[in-house]
């Protein structure tokens, strides 16, 4: 009975202190990040491109506003909207081997009309994140489902601009045009 008590206390012990840990700073990890569809690395001249932006956070997401409700200016590329309409959701998702909230916040579908290298513009977010925070009473940190107050802290945070680069679609060979069927003269 006595090593019962002692592991306890123990337990009781090690939960105040991670309390009072949390509380020296707010914790909070909150970024953006701009991608392509995952394999592509560059695009072909007059082809179009899917840039999905994503937020990730290590808390719960409760509102999120685009600062720039324009479309991004691309110097020599053709930008609009792709799935304007669709409702933002939010899931549990790796990035770099760490697990976060994700919100796949927008979609671009980008077409280049010259070769080199495109810069996407960088995107700003106000996002306003939902903390859970335990009751600071020891009695309630004694049970595994302790009280806990929900209050709301707000945020900025910006992707990074994206580098595309934009490349001559090689010529397909005799032999690829015969495998594919095409008539050859």
């Amino acid at each position: 009975m006595k090593k019962y008590l002692t592991s306890i206390l123990l337990l009781i012990a090690v939960c105040a202190f991670a309390d009072t840990t949390k509380e020296d700073s707010d914790g909070i990890t909150l970024f953006a990040v701009a991608s392509l569809p995952q394999g592509v690395e560059e695009v072909y001249l007059g082809d179009s491109v899917i840039v999905t932006l994503t937020l990730y956070a290590n808390v719960d997401f409760a509102k999120i506003d685009n600062k720039s409700d324009k479309l991004p200016a691309v110097k020599h590329a053709t930008v609009r909207r792709y799935r304007a309409d669709r409702r933002l959701n939010q899931d549990v998702a790796a990035y770099q081997g760490r697990r976060y909230y994700a919100v796949r916040t927008e979609q671009y579908a980008v077409t280049p009309n010259q070769l080199g290298e495109l810069t996407f513009p960088a995107q700003k977010y106000d996002v306003v994140l939902s903390v859970k925070q335990r009751s600071r009473d020891p009695f309630d940190s004694f049970f595994p489902f302790g009280r806990t107050q929900t209050h709301q802290v707000q945020k900025t945070c910006t992707a990074e601009p994206l580098k595309i680069k934009v490349t001559k679609r090689p010529r397909r060979t005799i032999e690829e045009m015969r495998r594919s069927g095409a008539t050859l003269m």
